[in-house]
């Protein structure tokens, strides 16, 4: 059976999940903001909005705080400064591209749970003493 609320709720940090999510949406709009100037740089600037968007998800992930499972946390984070943004994105956009959509979305569940998941191994180090 496919976990509840409940299971999910007990796991992560709301505190930490709503700062993640909030540096997510901000790394997201300065980076989309200045995508007009970035795409003037040779090498980064095609790829900008998409350095842009990792960024924006692995300092999300990172924030974990107390969580229990912190993969998740991060991953939870990520995918809510996503969510933040897309109405900015739709507004300018006037559409949504379904395959765009669920690829970001994929790649802020990987990052996020990337960075939190290491985030984690860092406070268990830290927390024994090594």
């Amino acid at each position: 059976m496919f976990p509840g609320w409940e299971w999910f709720s007990v796991r992560v940090d709301w505190v930490h999940l709503a700062r993640g999510a909030s540096l997510c949406f901000s790394v997201l709009v300065i980076g989309g903001l200045s995508a007009p100037l970035a795409s003037r740089i040779p090498l980064i600037g095609p790829a900008w909005l998409i350095i842009t968007a990792v960024v924006a998800f692995v300092a999300a992930g990172y924030r974990i705080g107390d969580a229990a499972v912190p993969r998740l946390h991060g991953a939870a984070a990520a995918v809510a400064g996503y969510l933040l943004v897309l109405p900015l994105v739709a507004m300018a956009t006037r559409s949504l591209d379904p395959v765009q959509l669920g690829l970001t979305t994929l790649t802020a569940v990987l990052m996020g749970g990337l960075a939190g998941h290491f985030a984690g191994r860092n406070r268990a180090r830290r927390q024994s003493g090594g």
